[in-house]
This record gives structure tokens, C-alpha cells and sequence, in this order.
């Protein structure tokens, strides 16, 4: 009877087909299953991926636009500098043509060029300052 007990567990030869078929059914569903929540899991990812990549476009374009302001800004103030000073410089051209014209016309004694230069200074100085007369510089 020890021997008959040993092969109650051995299969008929078409008791074991199908019971392979069902495990190889078995394992190819496992295997699917698997799959399918691998790609549940990368499609996930993805999606964050996708939700913070967006969030820093959002940030990058928001950045963007205030560059784009501030680049604006400066080169308004760079175009306002560069007109107050071709100003001045025509201004100072000016000057400098009023005073050719005025030597032209008057005889030089140095008190009179004295009086060419502190005008020419009044002409150029900031508008805050205040006058000089001939007589302050006699001292020097």
C-alpha cells in the first residue's frame, strides 16, 4: 500500500495537459494584469510629469512677460538719457557758436575775455547753483 499511497498525486497524462493549459492561462493573466498596472503606474507618472512641467511653463511664461516689461522700461530710459543729452551737446554747440560769433565782434582785453568765460559758465551750469560775477574771481 505504500506505493499506491506515493501516486495519488500523479496526474493522468490528460488530467496534466489541462492542468497545464489552466497555469499557463494563469501566469499569461497574471502576466497581463501586470503589465496593464505597469502602465497604469507610467501613465500616472506621466501625468505628474506633465501637470509640473505645465505649472513651470506657466511660471517661465509669467517670467518672460515681466523681462519683456522691464527690458521695455530700460530702453525707454536709455532712449530719454540719450535725448537729454544730444540736448545738452546742442546746447553747449550753441553756446559754443554764440561765443565764436561774440569774439568776432569784440576786441579781447582780458577783462573782457574774463567776462566771455563767466558767462560761457553761467550758460553751462545746472540750474541750481548760484551766479558768479567777474569780480569773485579777481581774487584768484
Amino acid at each position: 500500500m505504500a506505493m499506491i499511497d506515493g501516486l495519488t498525486n500523479v496526474l493522468h497524462p490528460e488530467d496534466r495537459a489541462k492542468w497545464d493549459a489552466e497555469q499557463t492561462l494563469e501566469s499569461i493573466a497574471i502576466a497581463g494584469a501586470s503589465a496593464i498596472q505597469r502602465l497604469i503606474s507610467e501613465r500616472d507618472n506621466l501625468r505628474v510629469r506633465v501637470n509640473t512641467q505645465q505649472g513651470e511653463l506657466a511660471n517661465l511664461t509669467a517670467a518672460n512677460v515681466e523681462l519683456r516689461r522691464c527690458m521695455l522700461s530700460i530702453r525707454r530710459h536709455y532712449i530719454e538719457l540719450a535725448t537729454k543729452i544730444l540736448t545738452q551737446l546742442e546746447q553747449y554747440d550753441q553756446i559754443g557758436r554764440d561765443l565764436i560769433q561774440e569774439r568776432q565782434g569784440m576786441s579781447l582785453d582780458g577783462r573782457e575775455e574774463d567776462a566771455n568765460l563767466v558767462s560761457l559758465a553761467h550758460r553751462l551750469k545746472p540750474a541750481t547753483t548760484s551766479r558768479t560775477s567777474v569780480a569773485n574771481f579777481d581774487g584768484y
